[in-house]
């Protein structure tokens, strides 16, 4: 078999397998391994296993995968991200839908301490829905709101998937933070005016249930909360802009940070620590796989030339740049259909990566690009993991979410066309880094 031929082969049966629901990660590692040892022989097969493990398991970039996502396992069982939704309703109280827009607001704040979606949406879910429905939204409204606003911690940094992208483009990791910035204030300014305008539909009585003096916290104890978040951020990427630390090293520094905070605050037990720590090393053990098995993958296709011809086609289509990159994220919309984000990330970027630069994109923006559209997949059905989570976590149906969450998905969908219409919205920040 021609090795061009392998390559479409392999790649028709790993999407097969993964819509008949084998995980993300088994099915990468299997093509990759599969494809090569039919390509080269199975020794050489069982060589790329090992040196991809080796290669992933020392690079010292992927360290701050795990420790980011321990900033987050933190705040969320220490219950730090409880008074930052406080903090965030007693700031928004006046505004139409302003419990709502507290929640994106509050979403945002975690998400600048920690760069998992799914600990966002697990977090604000248990907090923000049931008040939302106590206060009079409906739980379409409410549920939606949490599981779009949780997409926030993956493009406002530090991101888990700029962490991956960077370290598999060997594009610098502390550049794409510095670059999820600005794209990610005006997402969540989006998904605000999104929640406002929704809630004028309801009637003007259950909007003043809105602004209802509700039980309060302490005025210190809040301070202490958005103090704490915004010390922690500006220590993490505060300190990457000017270029005291690496991303890695500001990864440390950050769950040090924390760490602190929540022992000072005594809001840390021996217990919530040990929940912490047991997530963070089963969701880290799964970015593993998957990135272990896209590597593998990604080097078979290019062994069999699939990626060059891929490039070749596109190249010679008569498309202006920026159709090319519509018709992209429309090919996102539909993978986002059949498998899960990370591993849509890793099998596309052997492809995609070399297609936006031929164009003239920069990698840097690319990571964004491909970031905005992962939130959008992590939204829509019948996959859309922050809903799944989001219905064990609230007992509110799927359906219902998604049923809702389509103003949001039109909210981020406008951002990618920003993106793609006026690209300095994601570049001209780190080209101000030292």
């Amino acid at each position: 078999m021609e090795p061009l031929t392998l390559g479409i082969v392999v790649m028709a049966a790993m999407l097969v397998v993964v819509v008949i629901g084998m995980p993300i990660g088994y099915a990468l590692l299997g093509a990759g391994v599969i494809g090569y040892a039919v390509l080269s022989g199975p020794s050489q097969a069982l060589t790329q296993i090992g040196l991809v493990l080796w290669d992933n398991g020392t690079n010292f970039l992927f360290i701050a995968v795990p420790l980011f996502i321990l900033m987050g396992q933190i705040i969320f069982h220490s219950g730090l991200a409880e008074d930052i939704f406080a903090l965030a309703q007693r700031g928004t109280r006046r505004l139409p839908g302003g419990l709502g827009v507290s929640t994106i607001l509050a979403s945002a704040g975690f998400g600048a301490v920690t760069g998992s979606s799914v600990a966002a949406v697990a977090t604000m879910g248990n907090i923000a829905v049931p008040q939302m429905i106590k206060h009079g939204y409906s739980d379409k409204l409410a549920a939606a709101s949490v599981a779009s606003a949780a997409t926030l911690a993956i493009i406002i940094p530090p991101s888990i998937p700029l962490v991956i992208y960077g370290v598999w483009s060997e594009t610098s990791i502390g550049a794409l933070f510095i670059a999820g910035i600005v794209p990610g204030i005006v997402l969540t300014i989006f998904y605000a005016l999104t929640v406002m305008v929704q809630r004028r539909q309801y009637p003007p009585t259950s909007a003043i249930v809105d602004r209802l003096k509700q039980e309060d916290m302490p005025m210190s104890r809040l301070l202490v909360a958005a103090l704490s978040i915004a010390l922690i951020f500006l220590l993490v990427i505060g300190g990457i802009y000017v270029g005291i630390f690496t991303p890695t090293e500001a990864s440390g520094v950050g769950v040090l940070g924390v760490f602190v905070i929540s022992v000072v605050a005594r809001r840390l037990t021996a217990e919530a620590l040990r929940a912490a720590l047991k997530e963070t090393v089963r969701t880290t053990a799964a970015i593993f796989l998957i990135l272990t098995g896209g590597v593998i993958l990604s080097r078979f296709l290019v062994q069999t030339r699939l990626t060059d011809a891929v490039v070749s086609l596109v190249a010679g289509l008569d498309a202006s740049p920026q159709a090319i990159l519509i018709a992209l994220a429309l090919m996102y919309l539909l993978l986002g259909a059949i498998m899960d984000t990370f591993g849509m990330l890793i099998l596309t970027l052997p492809l995609v990566l070399p297609i936006t630069i031929a164009i003239g994109y920069d990698p840097i923006w690319t990571g964004i690009y491909l970031t905005v559209l992962m939130e959008i997949a992590m939204l829509t059905p019948p996959i859309g993991l922050n809903v799944f989570v989001l219905e064990r976590v609230t007992g509110v149906p799927a359906q219902r979410v998604f049923a809702g969450v389509w103003p949001f998905v039109a909210a981020s969908l406008l951002l990618v066309l920003i993106l793609i219409y006026f690209p300095a919205l994601a570049t001209w920040l780190p080209q101000t880094m030292q």
